[in-house]
């Protein structure tokens, strides 16, 4: 079993982002990134689908800023899963962190602690619990009832949400990457493809903007949660354009 002092973030793990007009929140994802202990020398590449809101013009101006302490790439993404993968395709590390455009990493060691655990428990598959970093009591709330349902669904069906999905590069590739025909859900119907065995919830939380609870609706966010679990047998249903993206 590995030894967790010796573990070097920059070594064993590259981060991957997908973006598309995330202007308003990108340059607080990379300013958490950059504020996390023993980051410094991480590869971080960030696919993005040809924003037209300024997005790369930001990720350029933190690479300048960042580039004593983070390595940071733009490549061409696509859609989420596209950029995922188009991303995942340049990592030659033994771990691959996806997250999305729009989180905060509050706690300064997420990153290595949960790299840690990946190590000593020999998992192969990691995602953390979700918070608002928002105002709306209502998205708090949801986040914490997803947390608790998540806990006891994920003892039978692994769900590592996208926006902290930690993953092994070889069993990765061994299924294929993010399914790239799928409009919704993508990060539920790779994450079931693993032993609940080989799964962890981490204890950390990641902060996430109220956004998609916004579009969707509270309660068609919770309808799109059920409709998935009862279909997760059925990839045709997470092809459908929901609207969520």
């Amino acid at each position: 079993m590995a030894n967790s002092q010796n573990t070097s973030i920059k070594d064993n793990l590259t981060i991957v982002i997908p973006t598309y007009n995330e202007a308003n929140y990108i340059e607080r994802t990379l300013h958490s990134i950059h504020n996390q202990t023993g980051i410094r020398g991480t590869r971080v590449i960030i696919a993005d689908n040809h924003s037209n809101d300024g997005t790369r013009k930001v990720i350029k101006k933190q690479s300048f800023f960042y580039q004593k302490k983070l390595k940071i790439e733009l490549i061409d993404g696509g859609t989420v899963s596209v950029g995922r993968n188009n991303g995942a395709k340049l990592v030659d590390t033994k771990y691959i962190l996806f997250i999305d455009g729009d989180v905060i990493l509050d706690d300064s060691h997420t990153i290595k602690n949960t790299l840690n655990e990946m190590e000593e428990r020999e998992l192969q598959l990691l995602t953390c619990k979700l918070e608002s970093y928002g105002n709306d009591f209502r998205t708090s709330l949801m986040f914490k009832m997803f947390n608790i349902v998540n806990y006891f669904v994920s003892k039978v069906t692994p769900f590592a949400v996208g926006t902290y999905f930690m993953v092994d590069r070889k069993m990765f590739n061994l299924f294929g990457g993010f399914d790239e025909t799928l409009n919704h859900s993508e990060d539920y119907v790779l994450s079931k493809k693993f032993y609940p065995e080989n799964f962890k919830i981490s204890n950390h939380y990641i902060g996430q903007d109220d956004r998609r609870f916004k579009k969707m609706g509270y309660f068609g966010m919770i309808k799109l949660l059920i409709k998935g679990y009862k279909n997760r047998y059925n990839n045709d249903f997470f092809k459908k354009d929901v609207g969520y993206w």
